[in-house]
Parts: C-alpha cells; structure tokens; sequence
C-alpha cells in the first residue's frame, strides 16, 4: 500500500462526502420550513429507523453496519438542527 495514495483516495472520497452532505442539508431545510408551515413534529422516530436500515442494507459489507448506524444518527441529528 502506498500511503500517499490512499490518502489521495481519502481526500477525494471526502470531498465528494461534502457535496452530498451539503445537498442533503438543503433538502432538509425545505423539509424544515414545510414542517414549520404545517406544525408537523420535526422528529419522527419511524422515519429515522427508516433512513439509517435503508443505508445498513446499501452496505456491501455487514461487519461496517454499527458504523453506518453511528454516522447517520449523528446525520440525521445535525439535521434536526439544521430544521429548527
């Protein structure tokens, strides 16, 4: 393995993380403003178990599933943030 490269690699794939990040935090402020307009809870339990079994199963390899657990909780709790 040649560090330099892999961390070239890293670099890339989390430049690319960003991106996606930053267009799923713009949906979420639209999510937000319509749930403020409609008094819809900006919580839903079922919806975030949804979301974080919908990416366990994307995974190729189970052994990274508590991983991907971890990551989109953290995810989906900077979104409710970003929401109110």
């Amino acid at each position: 393995m040649d560090l330099n490269n892999a961390r070239i690699k890293i670099n890339d794939i989390d430049k690319e993380i960003v991106i996606l990040l930053e267009k799923r935090f713009d949906i979420v402020m639209e999510i937000g403003k319509y749930k403020k307009e409609n008094c819809i809870s900006v919580y839903d339990k079922g919806r975030e178990e949804t979301v974080v079994q919908n990416c366990v199963v994307n995974l190729k390899n189970q052994n990274y599933a508590q991983c991907i657990k971890n990551i989109y909780k953290q995810i989906m709790n900077t979104c409710k943030e970003l929401e109110n």
